[in-house]
């Protein structure tokens, strides 16, 4: 029995590991976060997240929840690595020096992988200590061979074949957006997970984001020749959501102006030098330029996703595993236990597929629109308004009423939300304004983002009244974004030494 509970007890160490070093790396993270936010707010910007967020930057609990993404990405994914790497060494290549060697070669790549881009602390610090912790503990620890286990082996393997192989279908762009539509928003624990995720996710990925995926950011503008040479470099910055904050503030990026050159710095690190002309005709070039050269972050992202992938679902079925090979008591012999468990994991895996599956065949037989709109069926009407959102129409050449904006499902308000977006008419306009207080974050992002196509003064004014209340801060990274499509930007600020009119 141990033998089969090993693999999980294994994941778990690496897991707890990961989720201890991860959450101090985002707690760290937050900090400064919350310390460049409380700067820009100080010099008059319009901060995300606002006033309601900030506090719970300095707080342990959301960065500890917004670890585990990547706990159960990154974490999984070097926890399974290295325990398989033991295994081999263990099973089949017990003592071999070669073998050894090249395990030391691939760990000294992933830590030069990690910081290819430029040092990267908190890369190389779970890098460094998860792989030999976990191939260390696995090696120690991992129960002798024993005969009469093949069968069990073998089982692990069709399973995740079979299992590998029925998701290539299912994975096409939107294929999260499905996940979330199908599967988590049809089940209350589903839910949960859903509003966790919406909660937690942008603590972690502040952290790993480059330049040009922030909201906003902080900078610094140093010798600049004449408050007239200030004023046209910060309203260039500002244009793209860089906003210059006082000369001893924190902030990651500072802009050098001397003898019509700019220089562009990050920790004393020149990222692009270049003419003031230059810059100034062409400036969202540079800045990507800027944010490119900034970003050590790139592998870990791919990391992460290649995580999110692959080891996030074999990690989940070992764990199931071995949950159900505890529970099978009734089945007195331990290798069919583990073959017993396998097949409940697949039968387990495809009820969570069917759904996936259904979506496309009822994506292709969705003829009339109009008639599944007024089904009593939401599933229906979720596939007909997805239908009608993707296709640039919008709901209300259906003659929708308000009832579906109070539908009780979440897929229903989502998709009613995103194909108001397509049309501009005061019906509509006044529709999406109700959805950007729904209770979903999800249905209040695509209200907000709906305004934000629809355009106008009155839409502008209505975000700009609204978003320093709102709690959510995904929601108010719609709202930002919505208004900044409408042609807002943030106001020039007085800042310690350059007074800006």
């Amino acid at each position: 029995m141990k033998r089969l509970v090993f693999p999980a007890s294994m994941l778990l160490f690496g897991l707890a590991l990961s989720q201890i070093l991860f959450s101090a790396l985002v707690f760290v993270s937050n900090h400064r976060l919350h310390d460049e936010l409380a700067v820009m707010k100080a010099a008059g910007y319009l901060v995300v997240p606002n006033g309601i967020v900030m506090p719970s930057l300095l707080q342990f609990m959301p960065a500890f929840c917004g670890a585990l993404f990547f706990t159960l990405t990154t974490g999984a994914g070097l926890t399974l690595a290295a325990f398989f790497a033991a295994w081999v060494l263990k099973r089949l290549l017990p003592g071999s020096r070669v073998y050894t060697a090249v395990l030391v070669a691939a760990w000294l790549a992933l830590l030069i992988a990690g910081n290819l881009q430029g040092w990267n602390l908190p890369a190389s610090i779970v890098f460094l200590l998860v792989p030999p912790a976990v191939f260390a503990a696995a090696r120690t620890w991992m129960p002798p061979a024993q005969t009469g286990h093949g069968h069990v082996r073998a089982a692990h393997i069709i399973v995740v074949a079979i299992a590998a192989v029925a998701w290539i279908p299912c994975l096409q762009q939107n294929i999260f957006i499905s996940i979330r539509d199908y599967i988590l928003l049809s089940n209350p624990a589903g839910k949960q997970v859903n509003a966790f995720y919406y909660s937690y996710t942008l603590y972690p990925a502040n952290m790993i984001q480059p330049l040009a995926n922030k909201l906003i950011k902080p900078c610094r503008i140093e010798n600049a020749a004449s408050p007239a040479r200030y004023r046209q470099i910060a309203g260039r910055l500002i244009a793209f959501d860089y906003l210059p904050v006082a000369g001893d503030a924190p902030c990651g990026i500072t802009i050098r102006s001397e003898n019509n050159r700019l220089q562009f710095a990050a920790d004393e690190s020149v990222l692009l030098e270049t003419g003031l002309q230059n810059f100034l005709s062409d400036p969202g070039q540079k800045l990507k330029t800027v944010s490119i050269r900034a970003d050590t972050y790139r592998f870990f992202r791919q990391a992460s996703l290649y995580g999110l992938i692959a080891a996030f679902p074999l990690g989940l079925y070992i764990l199931v595993h071995a949950g159900l090979c505890l529970l099978l008591v009734f089945v007195r012999s331990v290798p069919g236990r583990g073959i017993c468990a396998s097949v409940i994991c697949l039968g387990l895996a495809a009820a969570v597929l069917i759904p996936l599956y259904a979506e496309n065949f009822q994506s292709d037989k969705l003829s009339d629109i109009r008639t599944a709109l007024h089904s009593e069926s939401w599933h229906k009407q979720r596939d007909a308004l997805k239908t009608i959102a993707a296709e640039g129409r919008s709901p209300g050449a259906y003659n929708i009423g308000p009832e579906l904006a109070e539908s009780p499902h979440v897929p229903v308000r989502y998709w009613l939300a995103r194909g108001l977006g397509n049309s501009n008419s005061a019906n509509n306009r006044d529709l999406l304004k109700t959805l950007t207080g729904d209770p979903s974050p999800n249905v209040a992002c695509m209200a907000y983002a709906g305004l934000g196509r629809l355009g106008g003064q009155n839409a502008m004014d209505f975000i700009k009244n609204r978003i320093r209340e709102i709690p959510h801060w995904y929601v108010q990274q719609y709202a930002y974004n919505a208004m900044r499509r409408l042609g807002w930007k943030q106001k020039r600020s007085d800042t310690r030494g350059n007074r800006l009119p």
